[in-house]
């Protein structure tokens, strides 16, 4: 994870993860702490919605469901919940197959165009609250470990 540079601060921060290593990173000073995780090691997710996710006494499945919608793989998604592409609207001057499902007390809708399909926005409506994910860009990348190796060049602190 990379974050934006802070001129001020003099920080410009970098996480790598690669199980059980951790490495902090400031790019400005090129100095990095190294942190080794004593377990239980854990998958990494990445979900849109946790609202009611994490609460222990939740009885409702839809949390649940919800936090199964993940960044990379909402159509996948959408498909498992049964969801049939339709013709959607034009958005940013791009036609757009549509997909949309209800859970619990939200509707949500899926955009998509191109082959194959990537998404466009995603939105949620729940009550008088609608959620909009706009996507500026959408890629499947090949897996690089080398993003997730020791960083070279940088002073590290065990």
């Amino acid at each position: 994870m990379e974050e934006l540079p802070d001129p001020q601060q003099h920080i410009h921060g970098l996480v790598i993860i690669n199980e059980p290593n951790t490495w902090l990173i400031n790019l400005m000073t090129r100095e990095a702490r190294h942190q080794v995780d004593g377990g239980p090691t854990f998958n990494c997710r990445l979900p849109i919605f946790l609202d009611g996710a994490m609460e222990p006494d939740s009885k409702s499945n839809s949390a649940d469901d919800l936090v199964e919608l993940e960044f990379g793989r909402e159509l996948l998604w959408f498909t498992k919940k049964g969801a049939q592409s339709k013709t959607g609207p034009t958005l940013k001057g791009n036609k757009t197959q549509a997909y949309s499902v209800d859970v619990g007390d939200s509707k949500l809708f899926l955009f998509t165009n191109g082959t194959p399909e990537k998404p466009v926005a995603l939105t949620r409506e729940r009550g008088k609250e609608k959620d909009i994910y706009w996507y500026s860009d959408f890629e499947n990348l090949p897996f690089d470990p080398r993003l997730f190796s020791k960083p070279e060049a940088v002073k590290i602190q065990d």
